[in-house]
């Protein structure tokens, strides 16, 4: 008879604690390799504190039962090697052998490697399941660990007696190497599904003894969306504490300072549409028709079959507005808007980098449908031949990024930017990445006029409000807009947009240093004469431009 610690689990659903009930479809595709023999040893890649929990939480109340009298011990460098509980909780294991320090240590296991020879007693011996989390990138005992692991893949004794290894933690697959990882199965996790999100707000609300429509539960469902669900509960607890309800903007502050913390995604909230970004009429039509008609119409377009767009390409030089773009996109299809920072994945770490643009893509892709923006997209270069653990770092990054944008099953809508088209390499450019390639050019006189309409906060011809401020004017918006169309607009040839921005805000600083009431021509004047662009040079560098226009892009509507 089994007495103390190893008491068979005989609780009713009364026993269960009232926590919400989260899917575990990932567990039972783990344990599924397990009966199959694939493996004695199943890895759970996941960063959630909260899956951990489920894990336990499945085998003491939802085991399946094959696995009703294995007994199941628990691992991690801190707190040691234990037992888990009736309960929960994981009691430390106690062994006659456990050291000189073990009055300090509290009888703790700690040491990996001592760990490690107890449990493959108990896996040879007796139905058990060993659970190992939260390692580190850089383990102590590294080596003992592989050999460990690769004789109970597929062990003889473990297969008999249906013992079972189980590890979660966030970079498993970089840790081991490919020899060992063959022998292993994996099994990726979701970040959250919508159901679980639904159940955790229920639970909440109930929790908190507040009330909430449909409506409200799908609107707090969407916000939590590429949280994990510890980071969620976090959230929606903390808004709570500091609103007394689940405060929409509250949710999205946190859920942005969660997500900026990776240090390579960061959500915006693009406040402008087009109408803020002057010229381009061919452009925003093109765009307005291709994506934001499709998106805004998801039934038709699937009666046509037409796809969802999977992604846009902008090329041109600085300054053109290849930004201001995307974000009026995210504005005006209403989806979040993620910057990816491009410039933070790479890490002098080995193994770092691919991890970094693993957790990025996935994270984003749980947030989606939404605009993913990789501005200066060629700083991915090429694919080379890795003649180092550096250059092999770099290739594997490159891999991860191509077969995203090449990924059918893609929810986010990817717009890439980049100065230098010919730098990046021809599977960027490949039909299939991107749907459209489309070059910001040097913006020409009426793009000019509406640039210079816009950032001095004057009416368009229909008599719409700009989205900038006004400032005081010495003429009428009429007059003003003649002078600019007359006098400004020529000398401006091969400017770009922000340098245009720039002359309007020098020339708010002149009226403001000369004490003037209002901002007159002979504040444009002055502002010219300030500004120096190398007209030759740029004018060198549209025909450049053009000329990749010619090459790149594959609609004859932007060559005009």
């Amino acid at each position: 008879m089994v007495q103390g610690s190893e008491k068979i689990f005989q609780l009713t659903q009364k026993d269960i604690p009232l926590r919400p009930t989260y899917d575990d479809e990932w567990i039972r595709r783990g344990i599924s390799k397990h009966q199959s023999n694939y493996s004695m040893v199943i890895c759970f890649e996941t960063v959630d504190p909260a899956r951990f929990e489920q894990l336990k939480n499945f085998f003491i109340f939802h085991r399946h039962d094959d696995y009703r009298m294995h007994k199941v011990y628990v691992y991690n460098a801190w707190d040691g090697l234990g037992i888990l509980s009736e309960d929960g909780t994981v009691v430390p294991y106690s062994s006659k052998d456990s050291g000189r320090f073990k009055e300090e240590l509290g009888g703790k296991i700690n040491d990996l490697s001592q760990a490690l020879n107890i449990m493959d007693s108990k896996l040879k011996s007796e139905k058990a399941i060993f659970i190992i989390h939260g390692l580190p990138r850089e383990i102590e005992g590294k080596t003992r660990l592989i050999s460990a692991l690769r004789a109970w893949a597929t062990s003889r004794e473990l297969i008999l007696r249906r013992s079972l290894v189980i590890l979660l933690g966030s970079a498993l697959s970089d840790i081991f190497d490919e020899e060992t990882k063959h022998l292993m199965a994996f099994v990726d996790v979701d970040v959250g599904k919508d159901t679980e999100y639904e159940r955790l707000i229920d639970f909440l609300a109930d929790t908190f003894g507040m009330k909430l429509s449909l409506e409200e539960r799908g609107v707090l469902k969407s916000a939590l969306k590429g949280l994990n669900l510890h980071q969620s509960e976090a959230i929606l607890r903390e808004s709570y504490a500091l609103k007394g309800r689940f405060d929409l903007e509250q949710i999205k502050i946190s859920k942005g300072e969660l997500v900026k913390k990776t240090g390579i995604l960061e959500i915006e909230e693009p406040k402008e549409d087009f109408d803020a970004i002057g010229g381009y009429e061919e452009v925003k039509e093109f765009i307005n028709q291709k994506i934001i008609r499709v998106l805004h119409n998801p039934e038709r377009a699937s009666k046509f079959a037409i796809p969802l767009p999977r992604g846009i390409l902008l090329f041109g030089p600085p300054g053109t507005g290849k930004t201001l773009i995307a974000k009026a996109l995210a504005r005006k299809v209403k989806l979040p808007f993620i910057n990816f920072k491009t410039e933070n994945i790479y890490s002098p770490l080995l193994g770092e980098s691919g991890q970094r643009m693993k957790t990025a893509i996935k994270t984003a892709e749980h947030m989606s449908p939404a605009i993913v923006f990789i501005d200066e997209i060629d700083r991915f270069g090429r694919r080379t031949l890795a003649t180092d653990s550096a250059s092999e770092e770099t290739r594997r990054v490159f891999s991860q990024l191509l077969e995203w944008l090449g990924d059918q099953n893609r929810k986010a809508i990817i717009v890439g930017t980049t100065n230098k088209p010919k730098d990046l390499d021809e599977a960027f450019i490949r039909t299939g990445r991107f749907d459209y390639k489309i070059p910001i050019l040097y913006p020409d006189e009426e793009a000019r006029l509406e640039i210079l309409r816009i950032h001095l906060g004057l009416p368009d011809r229909h008599g719409r409000k700009s989205p900038k401020p006004k400032p005081p004017l010495a003429l009428s918006d009429n007059e003003f807009l003649a002078f600019l169309r007359n006098e400004i607009v020529p000398q401006t040839e091969n400017y770009t947009g922000a340098e245009l921005e720039e002359l309007v805000i020098r020339a708010k600083r002149n009226a403001f240093e000369r004490d003037a009431e209002a901002i007159g021509k002979e504040d444009f004047y002055k502002s010219l004469q300030s500004f120096r662009i190398d007209r030759e040079a740029r004018l060198q560098q549209k025909k450049e431009y053009e000329s990749l226009a010619r090459e790149y892009t594959d609609e004859k509507a932007f060559l005009k």
